[in-house]
């Protein structure tokens, strides 16, 4: 198939109408992502306390309208994915058989742009309905030492062809060779709208280089390497590998002044992610939380997905959306988890059954 083939099986979203883009990062927002990729990293934090938050209240607005770029090389197919070593080792995909089942999960997408002598790619997504993922890899002119401890996208923003609503982010992936003057970052979404079709574009006005100083002051040390003008189209276009059940099991919690009943309606699960849909004709349904590696208070009702071993399975990042009397969790996995091994949810110490449909 030549790369004109793909382009026009694969339109990119037109029009620019409507247009909405933040602007920068405030201060507060940009440490927290630097402190999470730290923490990726296997670095510790300058100070100690750090670590993950979450915010329990709607998705916030997403943006929306399309913009075609001129001066991209753009393919998507499917049929042509094969897993990146980098993607692969980002998600925890590492045995061969998981790739394998896992491959109709991605796509290619090899979207390129070159801005100053230095060339960025989407070359790669894998996702479900509600979550997905980008690798981004970029390119510095010859001669360029790349030997930073982490490096930074600078006023990165993602615009999809229509409204949605979400949470997104990106990370520096770890450089296995500084010589090579090369670096990747991970692009994660996770959305209320169906993903699996989604077109966007990726906008990106610079890098920056950060040494890291533990223990000294003046804290770390950001350099801006270049001023780039990137605006990457990207199509997704992946088959989502679900198994969903409804359990339909009311659980009664009554712990002093916290009572009520919390109904765990349906359940969906993919090798990234798990989606729970739960309802409530009280206010409980308000303290409902994921057990993860940041537990919030024990006034939480804790709700925890369980693997055959009896051990929990934490998520390594959480979406919460609420409507009047539901919400709707989407728990996703990194390292990538294995549908077969999970059979309980555990909700207020309560556990709950999954009969997958099919089985």
């Amino acid at each position: 198939m030549t790369i004109r083939e793909l382009i026009e099986a694969s339109p990119l979203p037109k029009g620019a109408e409507g247009l909405l883009e933040p602007g920068p990062l405030p201060p507060d927002e940009a440490g927290a992502i630097l402190a999470l990729a730290r923490a990726k990293a296997g670095l510790t934090p300058q100070e100690k306390g750090e670590g993950k938050t979450m915010k329990r209240s709607k998705f916030g607005l997403m943006l929306l309208a399309g913009v075609v770029c001129a001066g991209a090389v753009v393919a998507s197919a499917a049929a042509l994915f094969q897993w990146d070593k980098g993607l692969a080792e980002a998600l925890g995909v590492g045995e061969e058989a998981l790739q394998g089942a896992l491959r109709e999960s991605g796509n290619a997408i090899q979207t390129s742009q070159t801005s100053q002598g230095w060339t960025m790619t989407i070359s790669q997504a894998v996702g479900d309905r509600g979550c997905a993922y980008l690798l981004l890899d970029l390119a510095a002119p010859e001669g360029t030492v790349l030997d930073a401890d982490l490096y930074q996208l600078d006023d990165c923003q993602l615009v999809f062809e229509k409204e949605r609503r979400g949470v997104w982010g990106w990370e520096c992936l770890k450089d296995e060779d500084k010589t090579d003057h090369r670096i990747s970052f991970l692009v994660h979404m996770n959305m209320d709208e169906d993903m699996r079709t989604a077109q966007g574009v990726l906008k990106v006005r610079g890098v920056q280089a950060v040494r890291l100083r533990e223990g000294e002051q003046g804290g770390d040390a950001v350099e801006r390497l270049a001023e780039l003008s990137y605006e990457l189209p990207f199509r997704l276009d992946y088959q989502e590998q679900v198994k969903s059940c409804r359990p339909g099991q009311t659980v009664q919690v009554e712990r002093g002044l916290i009572k009520g009943a919390v109904t765990v309606e349906q359940v969906e699960i993919t090798p990234l992610s798990v989606r729970v849909r739960l309802s409530s004709p009280d206010a409980i349904l308000k303290r409902v939380w994921p057990l993860t590696e940041g537990t919030p208070s024990p006034g939480a009702v804790l709700l925890a997905v369980q693997d055959r071993s009896g051990s929990p399975i934490l998520p390594d990042t959480v979406s919460m959306d609420e409507g009047d009397g539901a919400v709707e969790m989407i728990l996703s996995y990194r390292p990538v988890i294995d549908p077969a091994e999970v059979e309980l949810l555990i909700l207020d110490g309560v556990e709950i059954p999954l009969k997958w449909e099919g089985q």
